[in-house]
C-alpha cells in the first residue's frame, strides 16, 4: 500500500497539512475514477461525521474531509474500490477493484484536471501559505463558497456532451489569448458574443469580459 501517514497526520489548529491536501484530492480522483462508486450522483463521504453511510457530492465530500478528517481506520477505502487480500505472509495488500496494487497510486493521483488543481491552487495560496491549506467552515462563507463553485466550474461541461472543455478551461484559455495579444475588452465581448453564436445552444459561455472576470476573481489572475 502507498504510504497514507497523511491521513492521520496532526496538523496546526486552523490548517491542513499540504500532504494532507493533496492526498484528499488523490482519494477524490480515485474514488470518482470508479463509476460504480456513484449513486445519486454521490460518493460515500468517509469523514469522521458521515462514516461512509451518506453519499454526497463530491465537492461536498472534499469540504468535509477537509473539515473534519477520515474516519477511523479507514487506510484502506474498502468502500471505494478497494479490498483487502491476505498474501501468503499475512501482510496486507491492498488491490484497486479495477486495477492491480501497481497502478492503483497513479490512478488515485493522476493529474487529469489542471483546472481543478489551479484552484486548489489558489484555495492554499489564499491563506498566505504555500505548505498548508485552510480548513473550511460546515457552511463555507463567501470566499470559500466561490472557491467551491469554481470547482464545479472546473468539471462542468462547456455544454452537455463536451468532453473537452469545461466551463472553467474555456474562460481561463481566453483570458490568456487576450493577455497574450493586448485584447481590448470590447474585442472580447465581440469574440464571446461570436463564439456563443456558433455553440450549441444551452452551453455555458460566460456571455462577457465582466461575468468572466467576477468568474476568475478568486484567483488572483490580474487580466
Amino acid at each position: 500500500m502507498d504510504d497514507r501517514s497523511w491521513m492521520y497526520r496532526d496538523s496546526p489548529q486552523g490548517l491542513r497539512r499540504m500532504d494532507y491536501c493533496n492526498g484528499v484530492q488523490g482519494f477524490i480522483n480515485f474514488a470518482t475514477s470508479i463509476p460504480r462508486n456513484f449513486t445519486d450522483g454521490g460518493i460515500r463521504c468517509p469523514c469522521r461525521k458521515c462514516k461512509n453511510l451518506k453519499f454526497l457530492h463530491q465537492d461536498v465530500v472534499t469540504m468535509h474531509l477537509l473539515t473534519k478528517g477520515f474516519m477511523e481506520d479507514y487506510l484502506c477505502w474498502y468502500a471505494h474500490g478497494e479490498l483487502f487480500v491476505p498474501d501468503e505472509s499475512m501482510e496486507e495488500q491492498v488491490v484497486g477493484s479495477t486495477s492491480s496494487a501497481s497502478n492503483m497510486h497513479e490512478v488515485g493521483n493522476e493529474n487529469n484536471n489542471p483546472y481543478r488543481n489551479m484552484v486548489m491552487d489558489a484555495m492554499r495560496m489564499s491563506e498566505g501559505n504555500v505548505r498548508e491549506c485552510p480548513i473550511v467552515e460546515e457552511e463555507p462563507n463567501a470566499d470559500a463558497a466561490r472557491f467551491f463553485d469554481l470547482l464545479r466550474d472546473s468539471d462542468e461541461p462547456l455544454w452537455d456532451g463536451c468532453t473537452n472543455h469545461s466551463k472553467l478551461s474555456v474562460v481561463a484559455q481566453v483570458f490568456t489569448i487576450k493577455s497574450d495579444h493586448g485584447l481590448s475588452e470590447a474585442g472580447y465581448d465581440k469574440i464571446i458574443e461570436w463564439a456563443r453564436s456558433i455553440l450549441p445552444e444551452g452551453n455555458r459561455l460566460k456571455e462577457n469580459f465582466y461575468t468572466a472576470k467576477s468568474m476568475m476573481k478568486p484567483l488572483g489572475l490580474g487580466y
